[in-house]
């Protein structure tokens, strides 16, 4: 079968993919990426996904969560209606859950008391987390700390943090680094210590249909453009390809109970 990578991270029920999706799909497989983990955003999104994974279900693994972005006044609402659905149908994780206050700071407040409570379900239903958090990391170690969950583990996805950050993130001993495209960029100084992240602790995603790597940057990101990146982050670790693929798509099956193909 050869190589087999994971996309941990890859929102492919997007609309972006509305015209090609089964094309796309096979390009993924044929490139070796064939196991995907599908992050829900908000109420819309996860009506999407369902429908989604029930044509594939032997590849594509289904998530739960609000994320910060979609924290608006209705947060109450939205959160009643996934957690109503996490009670009937199974999930991989709880996520992308987290904190973002790069675009808008008006629901600050209620993305902290969103984030509080979906970690929440994570450790009751005993399932890894999908950490987004951007320009709010320090609110983000503070709050999972404040929880105090020693149970909690899973990854803080398309890190871009500070080399300091990224040493507080790796503090959390459950946790896993997901890296995307953005390490390939130009401008990205994430290249200069993403060997600080033990490969025990890696996870390579997407994020399609954003932050497509180069070569294929400022076209819409896919989940066969994995292998641009994995091949970028295997050359940062001095490693071939095949071992990078081998550990960080083993990282991915232990954090988020993926069956092995």
């Amino acid at each position: 079968m050869g190589r087999s990578l994971i996309d941990s991270h890859t929102h492919i029920y997007d609309e972006a993919f509305d015209e090609d999706r089964e094309a796309m799909l096979q390009r993924a497989l044929e490139a070796g990426v064939r196991q995907m983990v599908l992050p829900n955003v908000d109420q819309v999104s996860w009506e999407r996904m369902l429908r989604l994974v029930e044509y594939h279900p032997d590849y594509l693994y289904p998530t739960i969560g609000l994320h910060p972005t979609s924290v608006g006044a209705d947060y109450e609402a939205l959160l009643a209606y996934l957690e109503e659905q996490l009670a009937h149908h199974s999930v991989y994780a709880i996520g992308e859950i987290g904190l973002d206050f790069y675009w808008d700071r008006t629901y600050e407040a209620e993305q902290v008391e969103v984030f509080r409570r979906q970690l929440g379900w994570a450790d009751r239903s005993s399932l890894p987390v999908i950490l987004h958090v951007r320009d709010a990391f320090a609110r983000a170690f503070e709050t999972l700390r404040a929880v105090a969950l020693p149970e909690l583990r899973g990854v803080f996805h398309s890190f871009t943090g500070t080399e300091e950050e990224l040493e507080e993130a790796l503090s959390f001993e459950h946790f896993y680094i997901g890296i995307n495209g953005v390490v390939t960029f130009k401008n990205s100084s994430l290249k200069d210590y993403i060997t600080r992240i033990p490969l025990e602790r890696l996870l390579l995603e997407t994020d399609a249909p954003y932050l497509s790597p180069v070569p294929k940057r400022g076209k819409r990101n896919e989940p066969s453009h994995l292998v641009y990146t994995a091949q970028f982050v295997a050359d940062c670790y001095g490693i071939d390809l095949d071992t990078l693929t081998e550990v960080t798509s083993q990282n991915a099956r232990r954090l988020f109970a993926l069956p092995t193909l």
